[in-house]
């Protein structure tokens, strides 16, 4: 039998745990609205005060914000092609994060739209691009494919929320089409451009499509997790379910990325192109050498693998630490990708005159930009959560 101080002990215990839940849950809305708050404010600044706030030269005309474009642009990629895959190969386990996934990829192209608006330095370009086509450029087609992925991702979540199932399953193989579409379309706009002979060649619309679905996969499972800790009954066995499918999936693509960067290496190193050759070296022992080890192969790479085989015996939170590790990773991945390529002058491709390298540190308004991208990102999809039915 309870005693009264035990009870009044049981009722403290609880508001104790009602007090940190309430905080917690306060916090998961302040913190993404402030991020997002400093960096609507950077953006403003950097429109405002142009190239100055910018840590880009000309030798480094592209720096954090393109990366930033390129990790958020196919990242929403990947949230669409794992998402409709699970419609189109009838991937049951993956049902339950068909709209979510579509949510998540709407508001990851916004963002990515917007980080690239700031680069640009006035965000009316975007509209002029779009009425002056170029069709022998890259960037344009790169820009109208995403363009047009994005009306047709808003009529795919507009079809499962009207219960036009129908046209929701249509639109998901068309989204599909765009995603591969566009994100191979945006790889190629660095393999083109032989004027920076590490990106120049076959390699990187590949990879880009690969890391693309790996991102998509990790984004998933992190999103899976919130959403089972709140589910109870079947509705959280279906989001743990996807979560192992998915943790399996994510291994997979962690090694084929692995593969691909360790042949990318070794190529450069060995290919006899001064070029190539000096800007991996910049990325195994100069400059990006911690990026690269540390976060890009250690964080994106190697520690995945090693929570993945952790969690064969269904522990999520391994899948989780997996998961997020892999985000970090491929962060790094697309600036060490954007900014290597750039590190070496074009003299290179003669061999004949000496190779120079370029130096760039991104400014403090790059970083703000692209955390306050991360903030929207998560306050847009939580406020959309509370008003839109995306269990159904």
């Amino acid at each position: 039998m309870s005693t009264p101080t035990s009870r009044i002990a049981n009722v403290d215990n609880y508001d104790k745990v009602a007090i940190y839940r309430f905080v917690i849950e306060m916090l998961t809305w302040v913190v993404p609205a402030l991020l997002m708050l400093a960096g609507i404010i950077a953006g403003l600044h950097m429109v405002v005060a142009g190239e100055e706030a910018f840590g880009t030269s000309d030798l480094v005309p592209w720096g954090l914000l393109i990366a930033g474009y390129v990790l958020l642009a196919v990242t929403c990629s990947g949230l669409c092609m794992v998402s409709s895959l699970g419609h189109v190969l009838g991937l049951k386990q993956l049902d339950v994060l068909g709209q979510r996934a579509v949510l998540l990829a709407i508001t990851v192209l916004v963002s990515g739209f917007a980080v690239l608006a700031v680069e640009l330095g006035h965000p009316l370009r975007m509209i002029y691009v779009m009425i002056s086509p170029n069709f022998t450029s890259g960037i344009w087609w790169m820009g109208t494919i995403y363009g047009i992925y994005l009306v047709a991702l808003i009529i795919e979540l507009a079809a499962w929320q009207l219960g036009r199932y129908k046209l929701g399953q249509r639109m998901a193989v068309v989204t599909l089409a765009l995603a591969i579409a566009a994100t191979s379309n945006l790889g190629s706009v660095f393999a083109l451009v032989n004027a920076r002979p590490f990106w120049a060649g076959a390699y990187y619309p590949i990879y880009v499509l690969l890391t693309a679905i790996m991102s998509g996969i990790a984004t998933l499972v992190i999103l899976s997790w919130f959403l089972q800790r709140n589910k109870k009954g079947y509705q959280g066995d279906r989001y743990r379910s996807a979560i192992v499918l998915l943790t399996k999936a994510l291994g997979i693509f962690v090694v084929l990325t692995g593969v691909m960067t360790f042949w990318k290496i070794t190529a450069s190193l060995y290919g006899g192109i001064p070029a190539t050759q000096l800007a991996a070296l910049t990325l195994v022992t100069g400059s990006l050498a911690v990026p690269f080890w540390l976060f890009e192969v250690g964080a994106g790479m190697v520690f995945p693998l090693v929570a993945i085989v952790f969690s064969k015996s269904r522990r999520i939170n391994y899948s989780l630490a997996a998961a997020v590790s892999t985000l970090v990773g491929v962060v790094f991945m697309r600036y060490d990708m954007v900014i290597a390529g750039q590190k070496v002058s074009a003299d290179a491709l003669s061999g004949e005159r000496a190779v120079s390298l370029a130096g760039y540190l991104p400014s403090s308004g790059e970083v703000l930009v692209l955390v306050g991208a991360i903030g929207f990102i998560i306050s847009v999809y939580r406020i959309s959560e509370r008003f839109l039915k995306l269990d159904h």
